[in-house]
């Protein structure tokens, strides 16, 4: 088992930016119009499809339904798009409890839509350590977003973003995630400041075009492809989630991930309530976000897509366990600023097809 102290410790030191409390909206306000009255029948979640849907019924849904007698209704799709429709339906939303990835728990923080949340909502509440919470929403996973490398390809294995994507033995080999560039931009930021600072985006982008000119990387286009190359041996090194490495790993694929000397970045999917939803559905939407917290939901999740929750007292399996995110990681590890990084998103993803296409 991690030492969940430690977590607690390391993490918050570096994440208070990311639970920053939003400006307080009382409960009386945020209980829509009242027409409704006893326990709902139904809660409606907006959520995605696929594998995660299924390991949703698996973790949660089935428990909450069987215990809760409350049939879960889907609102599927990505979160942008599902969180758009919460915006411009605030007044009656469409959805009870809406999953979101970072970037779009604090757009809807921002935008005042989601409910304010304590303990009497969402009894775990108080157990979770702050820097995976804000006074509105609360994570149920995250991973980092590592270096990931062919053990059976790469001798040696890298410390630092350097020695993985600049390192000439790796030339033709090393992967980059053009179908969004961020976290790649974020990485060589760290990369280049020696760790102090993700926002650096000169020196961040310097070392795009380094790569790009001098290693005739692979550009990646999604997950299913970073996936498919790193198993056909097309890459051998990369940056991309934790958690997607330990489940290609799980698959057969010889892959190991690293937090490089100079730190990485952090992804993180989380719930809300928005606020104006039937007032006899709040108290059962919190619940629903509670199960989404207890070990069960926990082990079910990090076994088969290896996230971990931030729940400090989940346990999980030994050889589950080995895979997640460490606690001796988490010193190393930096929450995206999401606001920042959405004023400069498409910027970047500019930016990078001009230096791709400088050199193609």
């Amino acid at each position: 088992m991690p030492d969940h102290d430690m977590i607690r410790r390391e993490y918050l030191k570096r994440a208070g930016a990311f639970g920053a409390a939003a400006g307080a909206t009382g409960f009386a306000g945020c209980l829509g119009g009242g027409e409704a009255s006893g326990k709902p029948s139904t809660l409606r979640l907006g959520t995605w499809g696929g594998t995660w849907q299924e390991l949703m019924i698996d973790a949660v849904v089935t428990p909450y339904e069987e215990e809760e007698d409350i049939t879960i209704e889907y609102a599927l799709g990505d979160n942008t798009d599902r969180m758009n429709k919460i915006v411009a339906q605030s007044d009656d939303p469409p959805v009870d409890v809406s999953q979101q990835d970072g970037a779009g728990l604090v757009r809807g923080e921002t935008e005042d839509i989601w409910m304010e949340m304590d303990a009497d909502l969402v009894p775990m509440y108080e157990s979770i350590p702050d820097n995976f919470k804000s006074e509105t929403w609360i994570l149920q996973i995250f991973a980092a977003s590592a270096l990931i490398y062919n053990h059976d390809q790469v001798s040696e294995e890298p410390t630092s973003w350097e020695d993985a994507y600049l390192n000439s033995d790796h030339a033709g080999s090393v992967g980059l995630f053009t179908e969004d560039p961020t976290h790649d931009v974020l990485a060589f930021s760290l990369a280049a400041t020696g760790g102090e600072s993700f926002k650096d985006e000169d020196a961040a982008f310097e070392m795009y075009e380094e790569i790009v000119s001098e290693m005739d990387p692979v550009y990646i286009t999604s997950s299913e492809e970073y996936g498919k190359m790193f198993k056909q041996g097309e890459v051998n090194v990369g940056r991309y989630w934790s958690a997607r490495s330990a489940q290609w790993n799980s698959e057969g694929a010889p892959l190991t991930s690293v937090i490089p000397e100079s730190g990485a970045m952090t992804t993180n999917f989380g719930n809300a309530i928005p606020q104006n939803i039937p007032e006899n559905r709040v108290e059962w939407a919190g619940e629903f976000i509670n199960y989404t917290l207890q070990n069960n939901a926990a082990q079910v999740i990090a076994e088969n897509m290896f996230y971990t929750n931030p729940n400090p007292e989940a346990e999980y399996p030994d050889d589950v366990e080995e895979k997640l995110v460490r606690s001796e990681d988490l010193e190393n590890l930096n929450v995206p600023d999401f606001e920042w990084i959405a004023e400069r998103r498409s910027d970047w993803r500019e930016r990078a097809n001009s230096i791709i296409n400088e050199y193609s």
